[in-house]
């Protein structure tokens, strides 16, 4: 009966599925007004015929006896036979387009008002709008690609350092459905042979068997756990890593910002506590996107709003990756200085003695005992001296940091990675089961679990309100 029930299911929601894409959908696939050359696309069964009443080729020749994959020189015309523009009509004859479908991209001078023209009149001959993320939503639905393959789209388009687009890159090439794939297969050799052992309990060696599947589970466990620990650094690369800029208030974080980034994106003034919440700003150095982070000083304050303020700084001194610590060499250490020490103690440091223009009032022996493993670079973040040598501590610190992401990141996001850590918790309690004398065929319960949750990632088996939210966050065009 159940059985029978999800048959019927699964007929449904191909019917659904059939009914969704046999329609024509066009889009702009490059933003209004922006470039030289403004795309409109159009994918499904009349794409073509519909490009017709469009493009009117030069050469005379109807758009339907041209071969795929050539770009040939039209006119746009509307519906008086009247030319609006001229440009470059292509054609992408199925299987072997991006949505397996009829495509046809008319590539024009980006006007909006030209291309919001064509995809009126497509409309009008009997295309509609796609929704957001549909193209690619048509090619998983095609089997074109996978569910993960189609995310891992969505985040090139995010990207923001070499390396995550490398490790993208890597995914849309179907990196992590081969070790998807790899995983089930070792799970379903698994599952056989646990048949095979209830089957034949009494002619095979049982405890032989038993450690057998133990190690196997263990073994898959293991490699799955370690992919959830590397991708979980993933957010980190498309993000960029976090580097705090931290003191006491006025003793130069907002005038350090600036020189680092070579411009003037801090207020800068002489008054304690003008930061009063942080200021942030992406900086690529040696191709990773790091988050350079201005925030209010840290002393003792019973102003509302900068108490906020505080607060974030002590937040953001938790997530740091690095932190520049800042000390005013003019002014004595303090309350307010020590208050440093134990907030940033178990972070990767940088000791910063700012205002070496003036007369120094702080031994750098005193500030070694505080930190004593630290280095601790003086420099006038006014003038620019030593700022150069900061510089260059930061990127040998980046360096360090940067090893620790030398590697590639496969599930790329929440959804992916919430997959996996259940995938390995379905196998830890397989394995557990196991090596407390459970009888061997329970266990084909938490390996199925864990079969589904791999076949959730892929695509294989997800429900169709997931589906669509996942593409409900592509751009229109995609």
């Amino acid at each position: 009966m159940k059985k029978e029930k999800n048959q019927i299911k699964e007929s449904i929601q191909r019917q659904e599925r059939n009914q969704e894409i046999r329609e024509t959908i066009v889009a702009a696939s490059t933003p209004l007004g922006v470039g030289a050359v403004g795309i409109v696309k159009l994918s499904g069964r009349d794409s073509i015929e519909i490009a017709s009443k469009v493009c009117k080729l030069r050469s005379g020749k109807k758009i339907q006896k041209l071969p795929s994959f050539k770009l040939t020189l039209c006119d746009i015309i509307d519906d008086n036979n009247k030319a609006l523009d001229e440009g470059l009509v292509v054609l992408m004859r199925e299987p072997y387009s991006y949505t397996r479908e009829n495509v046809v991209e008319i590539q024009v001078h980006s006007s909006t008002l030209i291309i919001q023209k064509i995809i009126q009149i497509c409309i009008i001959k009997g295309a509609r709008l796609a929704e957001p993320g549909e193209f690619t939503k048509r090619a998983f639905l095609n089997g074109r690609i996978s569910l993960n393959q189609a995310e891992s789209i969505a985040e090139i388009v995010k990207a923001q350092s070499e390396k995550a687009l490398y490790s993208l890159y890597q995914n849309l090439r179907g990196m992590f459905g081969e070790k998807i794939s790899e995983w089930q297969k070792s799970l379903i050799l698994i599952q056989a042979n646990i048949q095979v052992e209830c089957d034949f309990s009494d002619r095979i060696g049982t405890s032989d068997i038993k450690n057998s599947i133990i190690e196997e589970i263990n073994t898959i466990r293991q490699n799955i756990k370690q992919q959830y620990d590397k991708s979980k650094k993933f957010q980190n690369l498309q993000n960029g890593l976090l580097v705090v800029i931290c003191g006491k208030p006025n003793v130069g974080k907002s005038s350090l910002l600036n020189a680092i980034l070579g411009k003037e994106r801090a207020i800068v003034t002489p008054i304690p506590g003008t930061t009063r919440d942080a200021i942030e700003e992406l900086f690529l150095i040696e191709g990773f996107p790091f988050r350079f982070v201005d925030t209010a000083g840290i002393r003792e304050s019973q102003n509302y709003i900068e108490k906020i303020g505080i607060n974030k700084t002590k937040k953001y001194l938790e997530e740091a990756h690095l932190v520049i610590v800042i000390f005013d060499r003019s002014q004595e250490l303090n309350n307010e200085d020590y208050m440093l020490v134990d907030l940033v103690r178990k972070k990767p440091n940088i000791i910063v003695l700012n205002k070496s223009d003036l007369a120094s009032k702080i031994e750098i022996k005193d500030v070694k005992k505080l930190y004593p493993e630290e280095p601790i670079i003086e420099i006038s973040a006014l003038s620019g001296k030593g700022i150069d040598g900061l510089l260059d501590k930061i990127i040998e610190k980046v360096k360090i940091i940067k090893d620790n992401y030398d590697e590639d990141y496969l599930a790329i996001n929440l959804r992916q990675q919430n997959e996996l850590f259940k995938t390995a918790a379905f196998l830890e309690q397989a394995q557990k089961s196991l090596e407390e004398g459970f009888p061997i065929d329970l266990i084909s319960i938490d390996i199925d679990g864990a079969l589904r949750c791999l076949k959730r990632i892929s695509g294989e088996d997800i429900d169709k309100d997931i589906v669509n939210s996942i593409f409900t966050n592509f751009c229109i065009g995609k």
